[in-house]
């Protein structure tokens, strides 16, 4: 009910017996800001593949409310084999150690896709837009916005521009390319509100007191974006 599983890397035998597909995954990526087991949030030092949640729920897509029952329970990823809520967790927390499912172990090494995926690291990481955040409480936080919207508007325009060229199928973007920066942006106590083909930058309304606080001078900003 509280998410899907992380996948691993004994977990690949699903994709490979057709129990799980892309369109069912997405990609935690690098640096993303994430809670943990405990309800601690970490920052992830490593890419990690989560089966997706209900389209209103954070329940794991393939748990069944009426019946109160997984789906694909005789196949069900390792991180669910393990968890046994009646007992100690000590033994789900070994599995959850051990080597993580990625992107690339699920993508054939000649597909060009692999490239894309590279230069969508480079170009949208959130190194660079926890970076370009933090100058926003600079002398200069004008370019600091103007450096987050062009990360907004190259992960925003990428993915329909793959799905139309290259006849991606759009429910397997956040394998792909991770969600969407408009989405996970909130982790910095900030949101993107489209008007038009106009994207304003504004604090969050959750935003808690230390990331208002913090960021209090901020007035909303916009840029017309151009496509790609």
């Amino acid at each position: 009910m509280k998410g899907g599983p992380t996948l691993h890397e004994e977990d690949r035998i699903l994709f490979a017996n057709g129990v799980l597909h892309k369109n069912e995954i997405y990609t935690l990526r690098k640096g993303e800001i994430v809670r943990n087991i405990d309800d601690t949030l970490i920052v992830l030092d490593k890419e990690m593949i989560k089966i997706k949640g209900q389209r209103k729920s954070w329940a794991c897509m393939f748990y069944d409310d009426t019946e109160r029952a997984c789906t694909i329970y005789e196949n069900r990823p390792a991180e669910c084999r393990a968890l046994k809520c009646w007992e100690d967790p000590k033994q789900f927390k070994k599995v959850m150690a051990r080597p993580h499912l990625q992107r690339k172990d699920l993508i054939k090494s000649d597909d060009g896709i692999l490239k894309i995926i590279e230069a969508h690291e480079q170009k949208c990481s959130y190194t660079a837009l926890r970076s370009a955040v933090k100058d926003l409480g600079g002398p200069h936080p004008e370019k600091a916005v103007e450096k987050i919207l062009d990360l907004i508007q190259y992960d925003y325009y990428l993915r329909p521009l793959l799905e139309e060229k290259f006849n991606i199928d759009p429910n397997e973007m956040d394998f792909f390319f991770g969600r969407p920066l408009t989405t996970t942006i909130i982790m910095f106590g900030l949101c993107i509100r489209k008007k038009g083909d106009t994207f304003v930058l504004a604090p969050a309304e959750s935003s808690t007191d230390a990331q208002h606080s913090s960021r209090q001078s901020l007035k909303s900003s916009g840029r017309r974006l151009s496509s790609l």
